[in-house]
């Protein structure tokens, strides 16, 4: 949409931003706020063992939307719905087969099913004989896919965010006391994130008007962010290689900038409607810092990065395993010790932190 409106190329976010959140508010008023959030979904799974997917076309307008406008957020929010969602709606009609006299195979298509019905029959984890016979199912479920995931990039060798990447490491171990700083960075842009995430939020809340209104002026703070860097629009998750590429070229001070207009943009463009995925945008903002403190250590730009990034993530997602996991996908397999065992550094120092706080008040 961007490249394709015959508009001066600095112009085309206020024609696209500020009508589109006029759009997105008005949704919001009629629809409610969507798409859920992975924490959402993860809630309502861990509350009521279900989620509830007729909601689904909600999340997936608005969450499209979003992204067309130009959004810092990322598509996981609305791919996590429609997943969830998918697997809820195939397992009431796996228990429907289970434990109804009245369902058959010729009756799995039927879109008309009784939640009084539903309700009444046991629930999934009653199809497998034994808490081991679901650990052994989903494990396989999980083998299936890796597999698959391993396969596609076997094939599909090309330059991309996801992937088993390869690259030379050339491990300077003279200079492995260097590499606390861009932990400590990593860590505190996380911790800064988290608080940008808070106080957004607050101040969402506290400004009483239309949720049209706010989603219109997030467009036109949106819009104005862009006259910056552009890569104050989208996720990033497209941006992320070539910007690897550039990064070193661009001075340490403007990439802090668009590390902290990515952050501001993600929180509080979410705070005021434009919903979706954090999850990209922390990773760009991430390495837009790691790249400008490579840029005054002797150590590899790329360790230095895969440092700060594995520290500041596993901040703001509370999860270090998770975090290794993800950034193997996207950094060179070789640095996977150092990912590793940075997130939970990172995970430990943010208890730390915590504990030591909560002494303190």
């Amino acid at each position: 949409m961007f490249d394709k409106l015959p508009v001066p190329s600095q112009a085309l976010p206020f024609f696209i931003c500020i009508p589109f959140g006029f759009i997105i508010g008005i949704l919001i008023k009629r629809l409610g706020s969507y798409p859920l959030t992975i924490e959402e979904v993860l809630m309502s799974v861990k509350q009521e063992g279900k989620i509830n997917y007729h909601n689904w076309w909600k999340s997936l307008t608005l969450g499209l939307i979003s992204l067309a406008a130009g959004g810092s957020i990322g598509p996981e929010a609305s791919t996590t719905v429609l997943g969830s969602g998918m697997v809820n709606w195939l397992g009431d009609r796996l228990r429907l087969i289970a434990y109804s006299s009245d369902w058959k195979w010729n009756h799995f298509w039927d879109t008309i099913v009784s939640k009084k019905q539903l309700k009444k029959l046991p629930k999934f984890s009653s199809l497998f004989k034994s808490k081991l016979h679901q650990k052994v199912f989903c494990l396989i479920m999980v083998m299936i896919g890796v597999v698959g995931a391993a396969i596609i990039f076997k094939l599909f060798p090309e330059e991309g965010l996801f992937g088993i990447h390869h690259r030379h490491i050339l491990w300077q171990w003279h200079y492995s006391m260097y590499v606390i700083i861009p932990l400590i960075v990593g860590w505190s842009f996380g911790m800064f994130f988290l608080w940008s995430e808070k106080w957004s939020d607050y101040f969402a809340e506290k400004i009483t008007i239309s949720p049209i209104i706010k989603a219109t002026i997030w467009g036109i703070v949106l819009a104005l962010l862009t006259l910056i860097t552009s890569y104050a629009l989208y996720s990033g998750e497209f941006q992320i290689v070539p910007f690897v590429h550039q990064a070193l070229q661009i001075s340490p001070l403007f990439l802090l900038v668009i590390a902290v207009i990515k952050t501001l943009s993600t929180n509080i463009g979410f705070s005021l409607g434009w919903r979706g995925g954090k999850i990209f945008p922390s990773i760009f903002a991430s390495v837009a810092v790691g790249a400008a403190i490579a840029q005054f250590l002797p150590i590899m730009p790329v360790m230095c990065v895969a440092i700060t990034v594995s520290a500041s993530i596993a901040v703001i997602l509370g999860k270090p395993l998770l975090t290794a996991i993800l950034l193997i996908l996207l950094l060179p397999i070789e640095l996977a010790p150092v990912i590793l065992v940075s997130a939970y550094l990172a995970a430990c120092l943010t208890k730390v932190s915590y504990s030591f706080r909560q002494k303190n008040n």
